[in-house]
Order: C-alpha cells, then structure tokens, then sequence
C-alpha cells in the first residue's frame, strides 16, 4: 500500500512539476477537491481518496488530450478497490448509498480535474502525455 501511495504522489508529482504553469496545489489543494474529499465523509482511508483523485484526473485527461486514452479494466481494477471502511458492517442498503455517493464525489473530481485542465489544455495534456509514458507510473495509470 505505500508503495502505491508512493506512486501516486509521483504521479501527481510528475503532473505538475513539469511545468512552470502547473502550480503544485491543482491536484492537492483545490477547492473543488476539498469539497469533494468532505463529501466522502471519512467512508474512504486517505489512501483510497487519492486514488479516486488520480483516477478522476487520469479521466479528465483522457475526456481533454489526444492520445492518452482510458484503460477499461485498469480503470475498473483501480475503481473496485475503493470500498467504504467498515464494509464489513453495512447492510446492503448502506452499500448501496455508498456506491451511489461515491459516483457522485468521483463526478465532482472528474469536474474539477476538467476545469484544471480547461487552464491550459495544451501544456496539462503534455504533463500527462509524459507521466503516461513514465514507466515508474505504469501501476498507477488507469490510461492505456
């Protein structure tokens, strides 16, 4: 697990560092991305907010850039690990509101990933252009 959280703060990291125009707290500190992160209302680890993050971004940039497209079964492996804490204890009603909630944060993410890279299209597409072609990033990218 910190292997993969390590990933995808390199990820992140790599989104934006390579530019002067990226500022660094697009992904971490974004008003749309606070609001959404209060919204799951602590049924995801911090961990797993994260990678909803990053997947919501990798879709963004997938719906804005050329040649950087989704990955079906990666994007439904990274999304199935995103069960709520306690799953073990909900009744099936509660699972299914969390479900239910959860599309609707992760389509707030998507939103706010769109408008990050509404900014600047061309040089957010040549960010994720280069971290898809990373190899370190390849466990983390839900792109193909």
């Amino acid at each position: 697990m910190k292997h993969k959280l390590a990933l995808a703060i390199g990820l992140a990291a790599s989104l934006f560092a390579a530019t002067a125009a990226a500022r660094a707290d697009e992904l971490e500190g974004s008003f749309v991305r606070e609001h959404a992160e209060e919204m799951l209302e602590g049924a995801l680890t911090a961990e797993q907010a994260d990678s909803l993050q990053l997947i919501a971004y990798q879709v963004a940039a997938a719906a804005a850039c050329d040649g950087v497209d989704l990955d079906p079964a990666k994007f439904e492996a990274a999304f199935a690990t995103l069960t709520p804490i306690g799953a073990d204890k909900m009744t099936d009603p509660q699972k299914a509101y969390f479900d239910k909630h959860l599309l609707v944060v992760y389509g707030v993410m998507v939103g706010g990933a769109l408008a990050i890279f509404s900014d600047d299209t061309a040089a957010k597409c040549d960010i994720a252009r280069a971290a898809k072609a990373d190899p370190a990033m390849t466990k983390t990218l839900v792109w193909k």
